[in-house]
């Protein structure tokens, strides 16, 4: 007799794979395994990798101090007056008669400058002093009589500026700051060639300043500089404006000359004092950057 065993579990059928699931499968793990080896990969250094983070900031340059001396062959142009019984007298100083009767004139500029941030000051020590005589305002009033003039000026300037374009090619300076006045003048009256008095009288006046800068590197070592000021409290009374512009070349990093041509007019009068003429001639210079 046979005896058959069954179970009372059902027993799952055996199903056949299908080969468009193996397809998927291996699909599904390439595409994890190429995940994962480019995650790596872009962990390792390599000569041609490239960070996604900022680059560090520039650092701030450092200070730049800079040193300039000019020589300003300058001549004079205008009226002045000292006291009474003297009027105005008129100045004309061509630069022939400069250059005969060579006075001349210093000018010493310092600039230290810390990124954009730039403090300048400019001193100014001129002599003005020709063998020559000149008219007085009055016609007639003392006729054959002549006037000398013996003029000391000191000018000095302090500012504060920011570089407003600071490219390889060209900067653009903007400046603010007092600019400071100390004259000495002294009228010798001449009657018939013949000493007879002299008047003088110093004086002394500070004004608010403005100013620009504009450089531009048009060749190699060669650049053009121009620099001006303006200031004042009055259009009357007390007013000045500053100009300077000219070509230089520059030997290296820290060796420049230019030449160029400045005119300054100062038009000042308080009380009997006038001072009202523009001063002006070529410059020579040498700039020194430390």
């Amino acid at each position: 007799m046979i005896i058959r065993r069954t179970s009372s579990l059902p027993v799952p059928k055996r199903q056949r794979s299908k080969p468009g699931l193996h397809l998927y499968s291996l699909a599904l793990a390439s595409l994890a395994l190429a995940v994962s080896t480019s995650s790596h990969a872009a962990d390792l250094p390599g000569p041609q990798s490239e960070s996604l983070e900022p680059s560090p900031p520039t650092p701030v340059q450092g200070l730049v101090f800079t040193a300039t001396l000019y020589g300003w062959a300058s001549g004079l142009s205008g009226r002045a007056r000292t006291l009474p019984p003297l009027p105005a007298v008129h100045i004309d100083i061509t630069f022939d008669q400069v250059l005969k009767n060579f006075n001349g004139a210093l000018m010493g500029v310092s600039e230290v400058r810390s990124g954009r941030f730039i403090f300048f000051s400019d001193l100014i020590i001129a002599k003005i002093a020709p063998s020559k005589e000149f008219g007085i305002d009055i016609a007639g009033t003392f006729r054959g009589t002549g006037v000398r003039l013996d003029s000391t000026t000191l000018t000095g300037l302090a500012a504060g500026g920011y570089r407003i374009i600071d490219d390889p090619r060209f900067f653009i300076d903007g400046f603010a700051g007092v600019r400071g006045f100390y004259v000495d003048n002294m009228l010798k009256l001449d009657f018939l060639r013949v000493p007879s008095a002299s008047y003088g009288k110093s004086e002394g006046w500070a004004d608010p300043a403005i100013g620009a800068r504009f450089r531009f590197n048009f060749a190699d070592n060669w650049y053009f500089s121009t620099i001006g000021f303006i200031g004042g409290t009055s259009t009357r009374s007390d007013f000045f404006w500053d100009l300077f512009g000219g070509v230089g070349y520059s030997f290296n990093e820290r060796y420049s000359a230019f030449a160029g041509y400045r005119a300054m007019k100062v038009d000042y009068s308080h009380g009997n004092f006038l001072y009202n003429v523009v001063q002006q001639g070529p410059v020579m210079g040498l700039n020194i950057r430390f």
